[in-house]
């Protein structure tokens, strides 16, 4: 749909700029230079933006229900955490893109389209007629090298082709966002007003373009996995038995400073334990199997984590910060949004150094406490700003009506 719509909007503009037979006089305007735009065509483009940004970036899990109102909520859920905290989906993206190991394990060589429809659910196994999910990395590393027990593995094309895209509409995608960014630095080396909603959503367009490349291979919104049936019953009832299913818990692993703790549990409540560490089928012991399995990753897994979360949040406030010397409504709301994005660039800054000082010396030298109140800081600041460029359309600088010649021929939405 989103694809459709950037394609037809550029003859819906044209359509308007033609001329007319018309006689009657309007007030004239410099078409060459600027043309006009009213505060709803604001609302409009950077609201389609962002859908594109929190619905088509997000890549959601297989949700394994007849209901398509359960898939819709799945997928609103994880576009409104995207929206409200993008740091959570770029750790996601970067945490589901980082391990090759589920990919290279055995001779059946797994491309790494392979490994992200397995974390997002779409392998199952069925026996008994009970399925069960393999998501967990030693999981899947189990049912690869046992591929020729279960089954036979789909090939990268019949996995592609579950998606409910491709590339053409991601580059489509990509050049909105693009176009996006593009029409706001114009704005502002034309000298012509850039409006806090459009400050927000370039933000989240410049954070949303590295998801294209995490999630690349990944296919997108594939609502049915592939099921392997065991054939060999005899072996499979014994292998079946190691399995367990694995919930991830929220105790800190040895090693984790009480930062990378709290940050952990930040993203493992209950709906993001099902996106990114999920609930599936895991081995607890490789040695019956005779096979040689990694130890677990669990405090790397974090430590990458918190550091994709700390610098998307500062690049995150960074951007916002570019409104410093806007024209605000008020003094208030311009102290308010500065306060807001020196809060989102300056609380992770604290956590690295709190982290680094304690790996140093070997032991806690802040207490606890610390880490949730910058958290809660990073969340609160979040919220404000939202409500602060809202608060702003009421009362926008001339300028801000004014939108460059150039954008208007250009394809967007």
């Amino acid at each position: 749909m989103l694809p459709l719509l950037l394609v037809l909007s550029p003859l819906v503009q044209l359509a308007e700029a033609a001329p007319t037979n018309t006689t009657s006089e309007s007030p004239a305007y410099d078409a060459t230079a600027c043309s006009y735009r009213s505060v709803w065509t604001i609302l409009a483009t950077c609201a389609l933006t962002m859908l594109v940004c929190v619905w088509n970036a997000t890549y959601p899990n297989i949700v394994r229900t007849e209901k398509w109102y359960t898939v819709a909520l799945h997928r609103g859920v994880l576009g409104v955490v995207t929206l409200l905290f993008p740091e959570f989906t770029t750790a996601r993206a970067v945490l589901e893109w980082s391990p090759d190991e589920i990919c290279n394990v055995s001779d059946q060589k797994w491309t790494r389209t392979h490994g992200f429809f397995a974390l997002m659910g779409g392998f199952v196994v069925q026996k008994d007629g009970e399925e069960k999910t393999v998501r967990t990395i030693r999981g899947l590393q189990c049912l690869k090298l046992k591929g020729g027990t279960i089954g036979v593995h789909p090939t990268r094309k019949q996995i592609n082709d579950r998606s409910k895209s491709d590339g053409l509409g991601n580059v489509i995608l990509v050049l909105q966002l693009l176009w996006f960014v593009l029409q706001v630095i114009a704005r502002g080396s034309n000298h012509i007003a850039i409006t806090l909603l459009e400050i927000d959503t370039l933000a989240l367009a410049v954070l949303s373009l590295p998801l294209f490349f995490f999630w690349y291979s990944k296919p997108m919104a594939a609502a049915y996995p592939h099921v392997f049936y065991w054939k060999d019953v005899q072996k499979a009832s014994s292998y079946v038995t190691r399995f367990f299913l694995h919930v991830m818990q929220r105790s800190s692993p040895d090693g984790a400073s009480d930062g990378q703790t709290l940050l952990w549990e930040v993203i493992s409540f209950q709906y993001w334990r099902n996106e990114i560490g999920g609930k599936g089928l895991d081995v607890d012991d490789g040695n019956s199997l005779d096979v040689k399995l990694p130890p677990e990753t669990t405090n790397d897994g974090m430590e990458t984590c918190m550091v994709v979360m700390l610098i998307v949040w500062v690049i995150f406030g960074g951007l916002h910060l570019i409104a410093w010397d806007f024209q605000f409504p008020s003094q208030a709301e311009r102290i308010i949004w500065c306060v807001a994005s020196l809060t989102l660039i300056t609380s992770p800054c604290i956590l690295s150094l709190c982290t680094v000082l304690e790996k140093a010396v070997g032991r806690a030298v802040f207490p606890q406490n610390i880490w949730r109140y910058l958290v809660s800081f990073g969340i609160v600041a979040r919220l404000a700003l939202l409500i602060t460029m809202l608060a702003s359309l009421r009362d926008l600088p001339a300028s801000a009506y004014q939108t460059v010649s150039w954008t208007s021929y250009a394809p967007h939405l």
